[in-house]
């Protein structure tokens, strides 16, 4: 089975990826009151044993833990250097922390291990979801929960309309669907986690926009790196085209993104 990602931070350049580093840490603190508030609400305690599959550098693992003092918590990712910064960087400051290689589809988790299993920003890259959600599954013991939180690009929008974005915004879509990914996964979910055999499925949906996140940061979280992970002339060409729409129009457009989070129940 081909489980590679349509997003693989290894196949960046040395200077992308110092940049694109830079950048999920400042999309993990844009959020991050936001996702560990609904975390809490939906069973993240302070004696979960907490897994974060697709955990990148580990900015959120460490929160994860923080708030999981009593218990346990693990990061599994399929990029070798970004769980060597994130041992580096992040895991001395929990030791109830650790950090592993593997993928979403076999992350070298024991059977039943996790009481809370947490999927960020990640079903939107892999070919093959449903297998991910079984191996969430797998891993969390009768009782505990699998959530995923991720994005849909039908809630994505900027107004007034900048014509470049949303050029931008389609061309990202079809290359990732290229590369065997989905910016739509937000909406399959539910039914995902049902034919995963996961129960008591339920779906929030939280809208973070440009008032929230100021509109460069929106911008930064939800549109640059499409380009820079596109690569192509005409991406980076449209980006600049936006870059310019912004900063002469009379007042900033507001920017809105839907992002879904989905649980389920073993």
């Amino acid at each position: 089975m081909d489980v590679t990602p349509s997003y693989a931070f290894d196949n960046f350049s040395d200077a992308d990826r110092r940049a694109e580093l830079a950048r999920l840490q400042r999309q993990a603190g844009a959020m991050l009151d936001l996702e560990l508030g609904i975390l809490r609400e939906l069973g993240l305690a302070q004696d979960s044993d907490v897994a974060e599959i697709g955990c990148g550098p580990g900015f959120l693992t460490g929160a994860l833990a923080q708030v999981a003092a009593n218990g346990s918590a693990v990061g599994v990712d399929a990029s070798r250097e970004l769980l060597d910064a994130a041992r580096t960087v992040v895991a001395p400051q929990h030791p109830n922390l650790r950090f592993q290689h593997g993928l979403a589809e076999a992350t070298g988790l024991p059977d039943a291990g996790c009481s809370f299993v947490y999927n960020r920003l990640l079903y939107q890259h892999l070919r093959d979801p449903l297998a991910a959600l079984r191996e969430a599954r797998r891993i969390t013991r009768p009782g505990g929960l699998v959530c995923v939180m991720d994005v849909d690009d039908g809630w994505l929008s900027l107004h007034p309309r900048v014509e470049a974005f949303e050029r931008l915004t389609a061309l990202a879509q079809a290359a990732q669907v290229r590369n065997g990914g989905d910016r739509f996964i937000g909406r399959k979910l539910p039914a995902l986690m049902a034919e995963a055999g996961l129960s008591a499925v339920s779906v929030r949906v939280a809208a973070v926009s440009s008032l929230d996140l100021g509109l460069d940061a929106f911008l930064d979280i939800t549109t640059r790196f499409k380009a820079i992970q596109i690569g192509t002339p005409e991406a980076l060409a449209l980006l600049r085209e936006i870059d310019v729409a912004v900063k002469s129009a009379a007042q900033p457009p507001f920017g809105i993104v839907g992002v879904f989070c989905v649980v389920g129940r073993v």
